[in-house]
């Protein structure tokens, strides 16, 4: 068994040994080179070292694309290099094995491109040394033997929003990593449960969560607010059960299905979250947060810890279970 820190490029999922990992920082403004080695977007200055960064999606053979100010640079050891790593949302950190060999009828395909494993689900990179100097690139197109290719899953980029106000953003973020590196700190880490509800992803603390069950039979309380649903039994309590799309005010998006209960406590208030989906248990750096924009969910403000890549909210739970306005008297 292997830690790997997974992440998307475009809707790839891929993978890299988290031993080669050393820091994850929010895209910046990369500065471009004259004649860049293949696949590489140009150079930051991280604190004072200068790093090449290289574009995943140029070198998986994606379309290219301005940086969106969502992205990440996974910043990584190759041998005796640092690089840098132009990916689109990480995923978190789980204990897995390395991606499993293709079968012999796409193995074929993989031996084009050195240094990965591919499988019908993404792709590991476990070579980091030779997968950059090794792919095959054609200008303008990406690599020979594409991975987004093989898995069928190239699709053009979306535009990009006010082009002037991310190059603006990633100016400042370039211009406060200049600066030298802050005394080493422990990064704060998280373990959170993400789910889907109307068709947004996300995210609360494993601290509060005691179980994940069905939505078994629902009864409506009269008089209680339109965010509760009802109650139900779980293990012999009564519990009541929140929905966060009233309680957010989320404008419906079409058919959805609350076929989960999140069950949080804090050992004192226990409740149930309604959730459409559970996409499982992930690793968050808390310290990669960010407030969410203007008008962004804002009836639920109060109750964000914050919005990471701008598309995973994630929940206080402590102030949900500290809200006196949520809770319902069950006796």
């Amino acid at each position: 068994m292997k830690q790997l820190l997974n992440f998307l490029v475009d809707d790839l999922p891929c993978a890299l040994p988290l031993a080669a990992v050393q820091s994850v920082v929010r895209i910046m403004q990369i500065l471009p080179l004259d004649n860049p080695r293949k696949g590489q977007a140009g150079t930051i200055n991280l604190h004072g070292r200068i790093i090449p960064v290289f574009s995943l999606r140029n070198l998986l053979g994606y379309p290219e694309r301005p940086p969106r100010l969502s992205d990440m640079l996974v910043i990584a050891s190759a041998g005796e290099e640092t690089v840098a790593l132009w990916i689109d949302e990480i995923r978190g950190v789980q204990d897995q094995p390395a991606i499993p060999a293709l079968g012999k009828d796409r193995a074929r395909k993989a031996t084009a491109i050195p240094g990965i494993s591919i499988t019908d689900s993404g792709i590991t990179i476990s070579d980091l040394v030779r997968f950059l100097a090794e792919t095959p690139v054609v200008p303008g197109r990406g690599t020979d033997s594409t991975v987004s290719e093989n898995l069928g899953m190239a699709e053009p980029p979306a535009p990009a929003a006010d082009p002037a106000r991310v190059t603006a953003v990633l100016q400042e973020r370039a211009a406060r990593m200049v600066a030298p590196e802050p005394p080493a700190e422990t990064a704060r880490l998280s373990e959170v449960l993400r789910f889907q509800l109307a068709y947004q992803e996300y995210a609360i603390s494993m601290d509060y969560v005691r179980e994940v069950i069905l939505t078994g039979e629902i009864t409506p309380v009269p008089g209680t607010p339109d965010f509760i649903s009802g109650i139900c039994a779980v293990r012999g309590r009564i519990i009541s059960l929140v929905d966060l799309r009233a309680l957010f005010r989320i404008p419906e998006k079409g058919l959805t299905d609350l076929n989960r209960v999140i069950v949080i406590t804090d050992g004192k208030i226990t409740f149930g979250i309604l959730a459409d989906t559970i996409s499982g248990v992930g690793t968050i750096a808390l310290n990669q947060l960010e407030k969410p924009l203007p008008g962004e969910l804002p009836h639920g403000r109060k109750y964000l810890d914050g919005v990471l890549g701008r598309n995973l909210y994630v929940l206080d739970a402590g102030a949900i279970l500290g809200d006196p306005d949520i809770i319902v008297d069950d006796s």
